[in-house]
C-alpha cells in the first residue's frame, strides 16, 4: 500500500508539480491550497506525512498544527513546514523551536529542489513504511546491464548482504568503471541463486546499490542488527560485522547529508546498539582480541574508534549508558571536520605532509567543531570530544596543546582509540598486535592518562601479564615506584 501525504500550498503550480513527483516515487498525494480543507482530509484520512506551507491561508498555519495536536490522535504523521526567508523574523533560532513545539519534524526554507522534499520524507520512514510503499512482483526481473557513473553506487560484500522475501532496492554488479548489470530488482521476490551464481561461480565480492538507497539499507540493516543483539544463537563476530556495516553506510549517509535531525536520530539508534553489544558479549573481549575485518577507508576508521572508545569507557565503574551513547555519537563524526579540508590534504598521509599542510590538517577538529556548534541535538559533551580528539595528556597534541586534567577524560580515551585504530589499520595488525605495538612505544603511551591506558588494557589481557615488560606511564600504578623512576 502506499504511504499517504497530504500538501498544503496555495501555490496551485506548485502543487502540481508536487503531485507529479510524489507519484513516481509511489507516494498516494491528496492536494489542498487552505487549511480549512486540510483540517477536513485530516479528519477523513491518515497520513504518513503533511507537507504544509507556512503562508497557508483560511485557516493558518498556526491553526492547522493546533487542529492536528487537538484532533489527529488516531495517527501521528511526520509534519514538514515550509518557510519563505521573510517568515523567520529576527531569530531564527526561536522560529525554529516554536514549530518544533507545535509538532513539526522538518523545516524547509525556499528555494529548495522538490528532490530535496523526497529525500527528507525518506529519512522519516521506518522499515515498515518502506515495506508498506514498495511495489511487489513475483518472481524475478530480468538482468539488465546499464550505463551509469561510479559516483550513483556505493558497495557492500556479498556476504554482507541481506534481504526479505522482496528485494527493498536494486541490486548491482560492476562489470567495469561505468558499467553494470542490476541482478536483483526492487519489489521483486529475493532470489539467492542469483547471488550464488555471481558469487561463487563468477568470483564477485562486492555488491552495489544506488547511493540514494543507503538510507534504505541503513534502516533494514539496522532494525536486523536489534533483533540480531537479542540473540544467543548467532555469534560476536557476525554481530560485529553487521554492525560495522550499518555503522559505515550511516556515517557515509552523513558526511554527504550533514547533520540532520533524521540522522543525529539514526546515529543515536546506531549508537544504542553499539552499547548492547559491548554490554551484552560476555566474549567480546576475546573478540577484540583478534577483530580484524575492516578496510582502510575513514568510515570504517571512525567504527572502530566508535567500538574501542566504547569498550573502554565499558571498564570504568562511573560509566552509564547515555556516556558511552554520547561518546560512540561524537566517534562517528570525530572526523566530520575534513569535509572542511581541500581535497588535495586530504590525499596525504599527515606524516608525508609538508609543514603548511599539516597545519591545514591540524584545523580538522576546530572545523569540526564549527560544523557541530549551532546544532541543539548534540550535547556539549560531544562536541568537546570533537575539538578534543587530537588533544594529549602530555601536552603534544592540538588545536589547543591542552596537557593533563585540562582534557575531557571521554576525549582523551577517543584520542586512545583513534592512535590505535590508525595503528591497526596502517601496520595492517590484529588489535592484540597493535596493543603490544603500542605498549613498546614510551612516546606513544605518555600521550594518554595512565588510568585510560589501564582500562584500555583490561579491554585485552590481564594487566598484571605486562606491567613487567613493557613501558607503562610513570605515574602508572601498574609499575612500582622504584621502576617508575
Amino acid at each position: 500500500m502506499a504511504l499517504r501525504v497530504l500538501l498544503i500550498d496555495p501555490d496551485e503550480s506548485w502543487l502540481t508539480s508536487a503531485d507529479e513527483l510524489f507519484k513516481k516515487h509511489l507516494y498516494a498525494v491528496d492536494t489542498v491550497t487552505n487549511g480549512k480543507d486540510a483540517q477536513i482530509k485530516m479528519m477523513n484520512g491518515k497520513y504518513f506525512a503533511v507537507v504544509m506551507n507556512y503562508a497557508v491561508k483560511n485557516h493558518t498555519a498556526n491553526q492547522v498544527l493546533k487542529f492536528m495536536n487537538r484532533m489527529v490522535h488516531d495517527y501521528d504523521p511526520r509534519v514538514v513546514i515550509i518557510l519563505e526567508e521573510e517568515d523567520l523574523g529576527d531569530d531564527d533560532d526561536r522560529t525554529d523551536e516554536r514549530l518544533k513545539k507545535e509538532g513539526v519534524d522538518e523545516i524547509l526554507i525556499k528555494p529548495f529542489e522538490l528532490e530535496d522534499l523526497i529525500t527528507v520524507l525518506e529519512g522519516h520512514q521506518g522499515i515498515s513504511d518502506i515495506v508498506n510503499n514498495l511495489p511487489k512482483r513475483k518472481g524475478q526481473s530480468d538482468e539488465v546491464e546499464v550505463d551509469m557513473s561510479d559516483d550513483n553506487f556505493t558497495k557492500i560484500k556479498i556476504d554482507d548482504f541481506y534481504s526479505l522475501k522482496s528485494v527493498l532496492y536494486d541490486i548491482y554488479v560492476r562489470l567495469k568503471s561505468g558499467r553494470y548489470i542490476k541482478i536483483l530488482h526492487s519489489g521483486d521476490e529475493f532470489s539467492s541463486e542469483r547471488l550464488d551464481n555471481y558469487k561463487n561461480e563468477k568470483g564477485v565480492e562486492y555488491l552495489y546499490f544506488h547511493v540514494k538507497d543507503r538510507k534504505k539499507y541503513i534502516k533494514f540493516n539496522d532494525h536486523l542488527v536489534k533483533k540480531a543483539l537479542k540473540s544467543n544463537k548467532m555469534d560476536s563476530h557476525k554481530k560485529t560485522n553487521m554492525l560495522k556495516n550499518v555503522a559505515e553506510k550511516f556515517m557515509e549517509e552523513s558526511f554527504v547529508e550533514g547533520l540532520k535531525p533524521v540522522i543525529i536520530e539514526q546515529g543515536r539508534q546506531i549508537c544504542e546498539n553499539v552499547y548492547n553489544l559491548i554490554e551484552g558479549e560476555e566474549s567480546l573481549y576475546k573478540l577484540l582480541r583478534n577483530y580484524q575485518d575492516f578496510d582502510p577507508s575513514a568510515f570504517s576508521h571512525a567504527y572502530l574508534v566508535t567500538l574501542f572508545s566504547s569498550a573502554i569507557i565499558m571498564q570504568f565503574e562511573w560509566q552509564s549508558k547515555t556516556m558511552i551513547e554520547n561518546t560512540a555519537l561524537a566517534c562517528m563524526f570525530h572526523d566530520i571536520g575534513k569535509m572542511k579540508l581541500p581535497k588535495d590534504i586530504l590525499e596525504v598521509r599527515p606524516e608525508d605532509m609538508n609543514e603548511s599542510q599539516l597545519a591545514e590538517y591540524q584545523k580538522h577538529p576546530e572545523l569540526g567543531l564549527e560544523i557541530v556548534q549551532d546544532n541543539r541535538t548534540i550535547t556539549t559533551a560531544v562536541k568537546q570530544i570533537i575539538h578534543q580528539h587530537h588533544e594529549y595528556f602530555d601536552g603534544s597534541g592540538y588545536p589547543n596543546a591542552l596537557k593533563g586534567q585540562s582534557i575531557l577524560t571521554l576525549a582523551n580515551i577517543v584520542s586512545l582509540a583513534d592512535i590505535f585504530s590508525h595503528i591497526i589499520v596502517e601496520n595492517n595488525l590484529k588489535p592484540i598486535e597493535a596493543l603490544k605495538f603500542m605498549l613498546g612505544n614510551p612516546e606513544v603511551v605518555v600521550k594518554f592518562n595512565s588510568m585510560i591506558f589501564e582500562k584500555f588494557i583490561n579491554v585485552f589481557v590481564d594487566p598484571g601479564k605486562v606491567k613487567k615488560n613493557h613501558a607503562l606511564p610513570s605515574n602508572s600504578r601498574m609499575v612500582s615506584s622504584k621502576k617508575a623512576s
